[in-house]
């Protein structure tokens, strides 16, 4: 519940990411499993392979990527409410910075561990290759400048050409939360259904119930969404909450507040603004 009274996003992501990561490592399984890899991935789980846990992750990441953008687009997603009605309206809130669209640059050191072929091929127009001199050696047929890059910066006493390289990419901050939560999603959340299964072979049940048929009972559906709902909270609370304060977020936070409550927070910020 406090993840979706941060924002319906903090609730609908998480769960799409763990639907996805559920099909999408069925349809690697399915395609590749035991092709690549012949080790068995859990005695637990038999039918599960490390095609299935690799390509279920890989993909889970970049439709995280993707659909953290898209649903940041939204204000039913990013405003925070703990206001219920049977007949729903429009959300108005002043949106939180991690859901604008900003440039962020991508660490230059990463770089250095790649060719500049490989770079350059790669990001043809976000990498830009800074500390070089650039000389123009007259001007072609048709009266352009003739530019010829050049010189890598050179520093220290021994004269050692190196480089540099920096990446701009206008992200929305969001996008990199999701990728935190997606990892999750891929590499720890699949073994809550693994401990459902050793609760079942303990118990020497097939499924925990036939409400859903083919898909082990509807406790099937929630193994894995209930330890990604603390993970969300969790990584909410470290790494958002702290670094996220809006008008909109310290108006639902006053709402919360009891009456006496209340009341001291009106004096203090009676005295604040004196």
């Amino acid at each position: 519940m406090h993840n979706i009274y941060n924002g319906l996003i903090w609730f609908t992501l998480p769960i799409l990411l763990v639907i996805t990561n559920d099909i999408m490592a069925y349809v690697s399984g399915i395609t590749c499993g035991r092709k690549f890899i012949q080790r068995t991935f859990m005695e637990l789980s038999p039918n599960k392979t490390w095609e299935g846990f690799i390509g279920g992750g890989f993909f889970t990441v970049i439709v995280g990527w993707y659909l953290s953008r898209y649903l940041a687009r939204y204000t039913w997603m990013t405003c925070p409410t703990n206001q219920f009605s049977l007949v729903p309206s429009t959300l108005e809130c002043e949106v939180e910075n991690i859901f604008h669209e900003a440039t962020t640059y991508f660490p230059s050191q990463a770089f250095e561990l790649l060719p500049r072929a490989l770079i350059r091929f790669l990001w043809p127009t976000n990498v830009v290759e800074i500390c070089n001199s650039i000389d123009y050696h007259g001007t072609d047929d048709g009266g352009n400048n003739n530019m010829n890059t050049l010189h890598a910066c050179i520093s220290g006493a021994t004269n050692q050409k190196h480089h540099h390289w920096e990446m701009a990419l206008s992200i929305v901050p969001i996008q990199l939360h999701a990728i935190s939560l997606s990892l999750f999603a891929s590499l720890v959340a699949p073994f809550g259904g693994v401990l459902a299964s050793a609760i079942k072979r303990a118990y020497g049940i097939k499924d925990f119930d036939s409400i859903i048929p083919g898909h082990g009972g509807l406790m099937d559906r929630f193994d894995c969404q209930l330890i990604m709902a603390l993970a969300t909270w969790v990584h909410y609370n470290t790494f958002v909450k702290i670094t996220t304060v809006s008008v909109s977020k310290l108006l639902y936070m006053y709402k919360l507040l009891g009456e006496e409550e209340r009341k001291q927070f009106l004096e203090k910020i009676s005295q604040i603004s004196s």
